[in-house]
């Protein structure tokens, strides 16, 4: 089977699981229990996953800047920013969903929650990474440099995306919520592995038009 068709049937697959996923939250998934409004918490199934893919995406750039600190590859810096790239958006997407699910319980898009407020902490972290390597002109030292800071935007991701506000004493999200065997497969089963599977592809894009751009880059020289 030639590639092309392996890339069509892949792109139809992803299409096809999200819009069944989508269907079963809007028409299968019964209301949440622990929230306020119960119905409406079906939103959480939208917005965990795109907290856990900018996770993943984030220890993906993470591994393709220690392995430039290894060995000193610009295409593995290309990876590691493409990569940074996806963990800032699915951040951002979480902030946004995020806003969305506060507004629905609490009567408000932002109630400075510790949670809202390390994961926009967290996008500051990841601004001041793309302005980082938009300041630096010269290829290998805006590689060294971007890859040091972004081992540093790893270990922050997890830290204030679940570890600092969850020991917060203090905070709007519901500790006692607990999500039955329809949530679980909903997050889990229908959302969060196509949304995964969509994110990889466009990476891999990603990483395809970056190896084109060395690849030009080389014979300009």
């Amino acid at each position: 089977m030639s590639g092309t068709i392996k890339e069509t049937l892949s792109k139809a697959a992803i299409f096809l699981w999200m819009t069944v996923g989508l269907c079963y939250v809007f028409l299968k998934l019964p209301a949440a229990v622990g929230f306020n409004d119960k119905e409406l918490a079906r939103m959480v199934v939208l917005h965990l996953p795109c907290a856990y893919v900018a996770v993943i995406m984030a220890f993906v750039s993470g591994w393709h800047a220690i392995a430039y600190l290894k060995k000193r590859v610009l295409l593995s810096d290309g990876k590691a920013a493409n990569a940074a790239s996806l963990a800032a958006l699915f951040c951002l997407l979480t902030t946004v969903t995020g806003a969305f699910f506060a507004k629905v319980q609490w009567g408000d898009y932002w109630n400075w929650d510790p949670r809202q407020t390390s994961v926009f902490l967290l996008l500051l972290i990841y601004a001041a990474y793309f302005v980082l390597r938009a300041s630096i002109e010269d290829e290998e030292k805006r590689a060294a440099v971007s890859a040091v800071y972004m081992l540093f935007a790893v270990v922050m991701t997890p830290l204030l995306g679940y570890f600092i506000p969850k020991a917060m004493p203090q905070s709007l999200h519901p500790k006692m919520a607990s999500f039955d065997s329809n949530y679980r497969m909903a997050i889990y089963v229908f959302m969060l592995p196509p949304m995964l599977w969509l994110t990889l592809w466009i990476y891999g894009l990603s990483v395809r038009i970056e190896k084109l751009r060395l690849a030009k880059l080389e014979r300009d020289l």
